[in-house]
């Protein structure tokens, strides 16, 4: 029954700890943010436009190195591992051969214990993290290389990343109990990439990028004092590989630079 007191008392202190955000706050957010670039590259270029729609799957492993190396879990034998990364977003043209891009990813982890035995007491251990970043990118594409189809990109980005946590426990005396919490963590990356024209309004790509970010947890020390506590620095920091596609609204190659912009103010004739 200590061991149970502890653990009740660590999930009740960790939403205080972890400051949740939530849905409604983000409706607003993300659009905020598609107006704010778009605005800001017509106001300084006049040409920033959407581009294209974009659909991702991958592979993505962050550390979360406190709860594999030092938390619980450890003694229930359990891991949280890498896998599956998917998301969709869209990309706009703020100047020339810069982009910006604003996605949406999911992914999510989790592991099981076998029944184990603790003075008589027969327990069973579930945790699933779920990471869902909100990603602002910024990028630029290189000149064009093997007449037109590839097209080599770097940049960089940074993602609010909305974390939750589900927890399951159950025990031979029937007293089960599951729950859920919820939290955010910052993160920031490079990443570099290369797409491959399939047509004109077509891509498809690879991209890797590195996020590097944490978030903290509290857990009780005291079982006898609720208010003690330590709070625990879990990393997020591992790399993402994915294979892309995206779907253009203008066509691949389409570009203009600033003298361009000015171009149809003056007749061109040849001189004789």
């Amino acid at each position: 029954m200590v061991l149970q007191a502890a653990i009740d008392v660590r999930f009740e202190i960790d939403k205080k700890i972890l400051k949740p955000l939530t849905f409604k706050c983000m409706r607003g957010f993300i659009p905020a943010l598609l107006v704010l670039f778009i605005f800001a590259g017509q106001a300084a270029f006049g040409q920033a436009s959407l581009t294209y729609l974009n659909v991702e799957g991958g592979y993505y492993k962050p550390s979360l190195g406190y709860w594999n190396n030092d938390s619980y879990l450890t003694g229930f034998d359990m891991k949280l591992g890498g896998g599956l990364y998917y998301g969709g977003g869209v990309g706009f043209r703020v100047y020339d051969s810069y982009f910006g891009r604003l996605s949406v990813g999911q992914f999510s982890t989790s592991d099981k214990s076998e029944p184990i035995n603790l003075g008589g007491l027969t327990r069973e251990e579930y945790l699933r993290i779920k990471i869902m970043p909100v990603s602002l990118d910024f990028l630029y594409e290189f000149q064009t290389l093997a007449k037109d189809k590839i097209f080599p990109y770097v940049g960089a980005g940074a993602s609010i990343n909305f974390i939750q946590r589900t927890y399951k426990r159950s025990a031979n005396t029937g007293l089960d109990e599951e729950g859920s919490d919820t939290g955010r963590a910052n993160s920031f990356y490079p990443l570099v990439g290369v797409s491959y024209n399939v047509t004109n309004y077509i891509d498809v790509g690879l991209e890797g990028r590195f996020p590097i970010g944490s978030y903290k947890q509290a857990f009780s020390t005291v079982t006898e004092d609720p208010n003690s506590f330590t709070v625990e620095t879990v990393s997020i920091t591992g790399p993402i590989v994915s294979l892309k596609a995206n779907l253009r609204f203008e066509p691949r190659g389409h570009r203009r630079s600033a003298s361009s912009r000015y171009r149809g103010n003056y007749k061109v004739g040849r001189r004789r």
